[in-house]
C-alpha cells in the first residue's frame, strides 16, 4: 500500500486536470486548423500540452505526437515559456511508461530554459518531474537534490504549500532509499507545516505515511498509534480514500501479527469503503487480501470465493501484481482443501506470469534503448546541420575577404577538434548501451540459471510426495518455503545489489528445500562475523549459490557418512569473504564419478558466476573465488573449500 500513500499525498495538494470528451474533441478541431498551425499563437500551443497530458493516461504514442507538436509550434513562435513547456510534457510521456532515461534530457532541456528566463515557478515545477525520474533510477540523492532545492525557493518565499509538498516529497524519496529515519524527520516537517497552516483534514495521509515508516522498522506499536490518528482525522472529515489506506493497513499488521480474525475484520471493513466510493482498484486487491486471510482462518470455501471475486476483478483491470497474489492465494487453498488439481493449475499460472513479467521487462528494455537511439539520431542530424552551416558561411566569409584566413583557419581546427570529440561521445555512449544490453543478458542467464528446472521439478515432485502419504504439514512447511526462495531469486536477480541479509535468507532456504529433499543427508550452518551488518552491506545477488550447488549435487555423492556444509561470512576493508566448507569426496573423485557416468552437462549456474566475477574485477581486481582441496593426514580427500571475495558497499 505504500505507493498509494505517496500518490494519495501528492494528489490531495495538487488537483488533477479533468477533461471530458467535449474538451478533448474541441482541442483536436483547433488544432486541425491549418491556418493556426502555420501561425500558432500560446492558446494552440498549450492546447497540444493539455491533449498530450490527457493523452498519456490512455495512448503513450497519441500523447508523444501531441508533445512533439507542442514543440513545433513553440519554436516557431518563438515562446521561451512555451518551449520550456513542450519540453517538460515530452519528458511527462516518457514517463509515463517507465522510459526514465530517455525522458531525462527532455526535462533537462525545459530547466535550463526555465532558469535562463528565471521562471521560479517553472524550475520547481520541472524540478519535482526530474526528481521522480531519478527516484525511479535509483538516483536517489540526485532526486533530493531537486526537492531540497525546491523546498529553500519555498521557504525564501514562505510559501508553505509548496514547502508542504516538498518535505513529503523528501519523505518519500528516503523511505525508498530505505533510510527511514530521515524520511520520519521530513513527514514531522510537513506536519508542523500543517499545522502553521490550520489544516488538521490534510493531516490523514501524513499520519499514513509515518505508520508506513514505523511499520517498516519494526515498531508496530508505534505504527498503529499514527494509523489510529489518521483514522480520527479521516473520519471526522470523511477523506474515504484515505480512510481506505489506514483501515487496510491496520489490517496487514494484525495479519503479520497473526491476529487473523482482527485483520479479517479491518479488510472487510476496507472493502464497505472501497466498493462505496467506488474503487475499484482497491476493492480488487482488499478483496484478495481477505481470500488470504480466511486461508489462515481455515475458512477454506470462503477464502476460494473472496480469492475467484478479487482474481476476476484484477484480471479485467489488468492489475499483474494483483493477479499475482490471487494466484498463490489459491495455491495455498489447494493445499489446505488437498484439492491438487487446484494447486497445480494456479502454481502452474503463476509460473507463466513470472515469466510473462521478466520477459515484459526485457521488452522494456529494448524500447527504451530504441527511443534513446532515435534521440541521439536526431542530435547529430541537428549536428550535421550546423557544421554545414557552418561551414558555408567560412566558405563566404573567405570569398569576400582573404585577410582573415589565418582566423577561418583555426576556427576549421576547432571544428574539426569539436567532431571529433562528438565522435569520441557517441562512441562511449554506444559503449555504454552495450554494457547495459550486457547486464540485461546477465539478469536474465542469472535467473534461468538459479531455477533450475531439475530442483523445481524435484521440489514438486517431494510436495506431492507428502501429499500422497498425507503429510499436509510437510507439503505446506516445503511449498512455503519453495515459494519463500522463488520470491527471492525473482526479485533479487533483477537488482544491481542487495542487503547480505536478503542474501543469507535465500542461502538459508535453498539448503533447507536441498536438506528436506535429500532426506537429511547432509547439515549445515552459516556463521556471520559479529562486525558485519548484514541489513547495511550491499552486494551482487547470487554470487554464492552456484558453489553450494556443487558441494551438494557433486560433493556428497556416494558418500556414506552424513555431510556437512559450513558458510563463513568475514569482511576485509573493501571485500566481503565467504567461505564454503564441505566434507564430501572431493572434486577429483567428483570427476571420475562424472565421467563414468558419461555427464557431458556443464553447470550454467557456474559458467554465470565466472563471468560475473570478471566484470567484478574490472571493478575491484581482487575480486574472485579459490577452490582449495582438502586432504586428511593420510593424504586423502575429505572436502572441499572455496573462498569467495566479494566487492561490497556499505549505508
Amino acid at each position: 500500500m505504500k505507493k498509494l500513500f505517496k500518490i494519495f499525498f501528492i494528489l490531495f495538494i495538487v488537483a488533477p486536470l479533468c477533461l471530458n470528451g467535449n474538451n478533448i474533441d474541441s482541442l483536436k478541431v483547433l488544432l486541425s486548423d491549418t491556418n493556426r498551425l502555420e501561425h500558432p499563437d500560446k492558446k494552440i500551443i498549450k492546447a497540444a500540452i493539455t491533449l498530450s497530458d490527457y493523452y498519456t493516461r490512455v495512448s503513450f504514442d497519441t500523447a508523444k505526437y501531441y508533445a512533439g507538436l507542442s514543440r513545433v509550434l513553440a519554436k516557431k513562435l518563438g515562446n521561451p515559456t512555451g518551449i520550456a513547456m513542450a519540453y517538460n510534457i515530452t519528458g511527462m510521456t516518457f514517463t509515463s511508461v517507465g522510459y526514465y532515461d530517455s525522458a531525462l534530457p527532455y526535462l533537462d532541456s525545459a530547466l535550463a530554459i526555465f532558469k535562463g528566463i528565471k521562471d521560479t515557478t517553472g524550475i520547481v515545477f520541472v524540478q519535482n518531474n526530474l526528481a521522480v525520474a531519478k527516484m525511479h533510477l535509483g538516483k536517489y540523492a540526485d532526486a533530493l537534490t531537486y526537492y531540497q532545492q525546491n523546498l529553500a525557493f519555498a521557504e525564501a518565499k514562505l510559501d508553505y504549500e509548496n514547502m508542504l509538498l516538498a518535505c513529503n516529497n523528501m519523505g518519500v524519496a528516503y523511505y525508498d532509499w530505505k533510510k527511514y529515519h530521515q524520511s520520519l524527520t521530513y513527514y514531522k516537517k510537513a506536519l508542523n507545516l500543517l499545522d502553521k497552516l490550520g489544516e488538521e483534514e490534510r493531516k490523514g495521509p501524513v499520519y499514513n505515511n509515518l505508520g508506513e515508516v514505523y511499520r517498516k522498522i519494526g515498531k508496530t506499536d508505534t505504527a498503529q498509534y499514527y494509523f489510529k490518528k489518521s483514522y480520527r482525522i479521516n473520519k471526522k472529515h470523511n477523506k474515504q480514500h484515505s480512510l481506505l489506506v489506514t483501515i487496510t493497513s491496520m489490517g496487514d499488521i494484525y495479519f503479520d501479527n497473526a491476529e487473523y480474525q482482527k485483520a479479517y475484520n479491518q479488510y472487510n471493513d476496507a472493502l464497505a469503503i472501497s466498493k462505496k466510493i467506488p474503487d475499484d482498484l482497491n476493492t480488487s486487491l482488499i478483496t484478495i487480501k481477505i481470500g488470504n486471510v480466511l486461508n489462515k482462518l481455515n475458512r477454506k470455501d470462503e477464502a476460494r470465493k473472496y480469492l475467484f471475486q478479487g482474481l476476476k476483478l484484477s484480471e479485467r483491470l489488468r492489475l499483474t501484481n494483483n493477479i499475482m497474489e490471487a494466484y498463490k492465494g489459491l495455491v495455498e487453498n489447494g493445499y489446505l482443501s488437498k484439492d491438487a488439481d487446484l494447486t497445480y493449475t494456479y502454481y502452474q499460472k503463476l509460473m507463466v506470469l513470472n515469466d510473462s513479467l521478466f520477459n515484459d521487462k526485457n521488452l522494456k528494455t529494448i524500447n527504451e534503448l530504441e527511443a534513446k537511439f532515435k534521440t541521439a539520431q536526431k542530435e547529430r542530424e541537428i549536428a550535421i546541420l550546423n557544421a554545414e552551416k557552418k561551414a558555408n558561411e567560412l566558405e563566404i566569409q573567405m570569398q569576400r575577404n582573404q585577410k582573415y584566413f589565418v582566423i577561418i583557419t583555426v576556427l576549421i581546427l576547432l571544428f574539426v577538434v569539436y567532431l571529433f570529440f562528438n565522435r569520441y561521445r557517441i562512441k562511449q555512449l554506444k559503449i555504454k548501451t552495450a554494457l547495459e544490453q550486457a547486464r540485461v543478458s546477465f539478469e536474465q542467464r542469472l535467473l534461468r540459471s538459479q531455477m533450475n528446472p531439475h530442483f523445481i521439478f524435484n521440489s514438486l515432485n517431494s510436495i506431492g510426495s507428502f501429499i500422497g502419504t498425507n503429510n499436509i504439514t510437510e507439503a505446506q512447511s516445503y511449498l512455503t518455503k519453495f515459494a519463500k526462495l522463488m520470491r527471492h531469486i525473482l526479485e533479487n536477480s533483477r537488482k544491481p545489489d542487495i542487503p547480505l541479509e536478503d542474501e543469507i535468507q535465500a542461502l538459508q532456504l535453498n539448503l533447507e528445500l536441498e536438506k528436506l529433499r535429500f532426506e537429511n543427508r547432509f547439515d549445515f550452518t552459516i556463521v556471520v562475523e559479529e562486525n558485519i551488518e548484514v541489513e547495511n552491506t550491499y552486494i551482487p545477488p547470487m554470487l554464492i549459490q552456484p558453489f553450494i550447488e556443487n558441494s551438494i549435487k557433486h560433493g556428497f555423492i556416494n558418500m556414506k557418512e552424513k555431510g556437512e556444509i559450513k558458510l563463513s561470512f568475514t569482511k576485509t576493508d573493501n571485500l566481503l569473504i565467504c567461505e564454503i566448507t564441505d566434507n564430501g569426496i572431493g572434486r577429483e573423485k567428483a570427476e571420475q564419478i562424472k565421467k563414468q557416468s558419461n555427464t557431458k552437462h556443464k553447470s550454467l549456474g557456474t559458467q554465470v558466476t565466472m563471468e560475473r566475477f570478471e566484470v567484478l574485477k574490472s571493478e575491484n581486481p581482487e575480486a574472485g573465488f579459490t577452490i582449495i582441496d582438502l586432504k586428511d593426514k593420510s593424504g586423502n580427500a575429505s572436502g572441499t573449500r572455496v573462498i569467495v571475495k566479494i566487492p561490497f558497499e556499505e549505508e
